[in-house]
């Protein structure tokens, strides 16, 4: 019976080593998480309250071209007076830039056959505090009515 007490005492004596091994282990990956998503919310706090939109959101192809042509008209709003500039992810050159200002807008003619990045930069950091995508799609204007036969069908 001795034995049996003693035997179940080292299973046990191992059993919450491994417990609190495990559980420190835990602790530790719980304190790392909450310490990067305490970064993670810092950075989003920076970036609150501004937004940037555009119009169109959406560029076509015209049937027979291959560039997409058109008048984007961008606004941007902030919550607070910024020193900002706006530019075109691909150039390296600023569309427009404003100082001391709460918001603002541009319109720009563009003609591209990729999709279109606008980007709006804090003026003295260059980091960007807002960001819109405008894809360029190309349709074929073709007839795309469904048939209402099958291929197959003599009747159609």
């Amino acid at each position: 019976m001795l034995t049996e007490f003693t035997a179940r005492r080292v299973v046990s004596d191992t059993a919450t080593r491994t417990v609190g091994c495990f559980a420190s282990a835990q602790s530790v990956a719980m304190y790392l998480c909450a310490m990067l998503l305490a970064l993670a919310l810092c950075d989003v706090q920076a970036d609150e309250g501004v937004t940037l939109s555009a119009q169109p959101r959406l560029c076509v192809i015209a049937p027979g071209e291959e560039l997409c042509q058109l008048q984007l008209q961008l606004s941007w709003t902030a919550e607070h007076d910024r020193n900002v500039c706006l530019r075109l992810a691909e150039q390296t050159g600023v569309l427009q830039c404003w100082q001391a200002r709460r918001q603002g807008d541009h319109t720009v003619e563009l003609t591209r056959e990729n999709n279109i990045s606008v980007l709006l930069q804090d003026a003295e950091t260059g980091q960007i505090l807002s960001q819109i995508d405008i894809p360029v799609i190309k349709r074929d204007l073709r007839d795309t009515r469904r048939r209402r036969r099958h291929a197959w069908s003599i009747f159609s």
